[in-house]
């Protein structure tokens, strides 16, 4: 008797469909593409912070200890509204905030190895990684919304590659088939 093990092979395929569309959209509309996921994020932060909103006014009802829950529902709910509503501005402050961090640590690795404060035999990565990390914190500061968008469309290549590859092994799964013995002969 013939049967195929991998009842669930359309799972696989449908996740590659999910991320070969997710593919094209952040390789032919990146900006686009993360205006909506940050909109998204943004809209799941809001539901976030209501729900702590209401776990703290539940537990002030009752006498509970609220005061941590409700910072965090007001911290939760005004992030949530500034990235929802405010996406662009909201992408742009993040990406300084990145760039700051990337200049940072950049400086801080020539720095390191100008003082002669490295491990032996890593001089030469710690080069390239600081004078990387600098260049990509001052693309950051320059142009944040292309470079996040550059950063999506990376994505998108590697969720079209990823996509095209689960709709092949869903393919195969459906096709494998196993001969076994009935039990009863």
């Amino acid at each position: 008797m013939k049967s195929n093990l991998f009842v669930n092979w359309w799972v696989f395929a449908l996740n590659g469909v999910i991320a070969l569309l997710y593919g094209l959209l952040a390789i032919f509309a990146p900006v686009d593409t993360l205006k909506v996921i940050i909109t998204y994020f943004g809209i799941v932060v809001l539901i976030i912070g209501a729900a702590l909103l209401i776990g703290a006014i539940s537990n002030a009802r009752k006498g509970y200890p609220y005061f941590s829950d409700l910072i965090s529902a007001i911290v939760a709910i005004a992030l949530g509204a500034v990235l929802a509503f405010y996406t662009s501005s909201a992408i742009k402050i993040f990406m300084y905030i990145v760039g700051g961090w990337a200049l940072l640590v950049g400086i801080v690795q020539l720095v390191m190895l100008a003082r002669d404060e490295t491990p032996p035999g890593s001089k030469k990565s710690l080069l390239v990684n600081g004078l990387v990390t600098l260049g990509f914190g001052i693309l950051l500061f320059f142009t944040p919304l292309g470079t996040a968008s550059a950063l999506v469309w990376i994505s998108g290549i590697l969720a079209f590659i990823i996509g095209i590859m689960l709709i092949v092994l869903g393919m195969q799964m459906k096709n494998i088939t196993v001969e076994y013995e009935d039990a009863e002969e």
